[in-house]
């Protein structure tokens, strides 16, 4: 079960929107890998590629994952906020629906992190936690696509077109930043 970590020809800081949107397809391919991960090891012991495969994905959602919802949260949403604009002002309740989905998403990780863990250590999955874990990637995955279309489709597009350029250029700056 290999773990991809990227793609060639990926967005870099001077791209911020479209190094977002990447960031959207490495959790959509995390959370497929911890999918596929429980379906494939679950019931049976973990060996040396179900392990790596979930404690890469453990780790990417452990230290990638807040970084970007700082990305939108600290650097991209309050700009748009500051945007007097009219199309600006009607996203805003879904810029807080975003907002909302990622308090829900960090509350599953967590949870989702914990469960993982006691599994890389024991080797095993007992049912209650399987079907936890089952439930929880279920809801992710759907509140995630959600999300993601949102902010793919709608509010980074949005970004793109009211946004002045040297604000985009800070929002990057910021997100470099944070990695550093």
């Amino acid at each position: 079960m290999p773990v991809s970590m990227g793609a060639k020809g990926q967005a870099d800081f001077t791209q911020p929107i479209e190094l977002m949107m990447d960031c959207h397809r490495r959790i959509e391919n995390f959370l497929e890998v911890l999918q596929r991960v429980v379906k494939r090891y679950g019931r049976d012991q973990l060996d040396d590629e179900g392990r790596a495969a979930l404690e890469t994905a453990l780790n990417y959602f452990a230290q990638a994952a807040p970084r970007h919802t700082a990305d939108e949260e600290e650097s991209l949403f309050p700009r748009m906020r500051q945007c007097s604009q009219a199309q600006v002002r009607q996203a805003m309740a879904e810029i807080d629906t975003l907002e909302s989905d990622h308090r829900k998403a960090e509350a599953a990780h967590a949870r989702v992190d914990e469960v993982g863990r006691a599994w890389l250590e024991s080797g095993r999955l007992d049912a209650r936690d399987r079907d936890e874990l089952e439930a929880l990637l279920t809801d992710m995955t759907a509140t995630y696509a959600r999300h993601i279309r949102i902010e793919d489709q709608q509010i980074f597009v949005l970004a793109a077109q009211t946004l002045e350029a040297q604000e985009l250029q800070q929002v990057g700056r910021e997100m470099k930043e944070r990695r550093a």
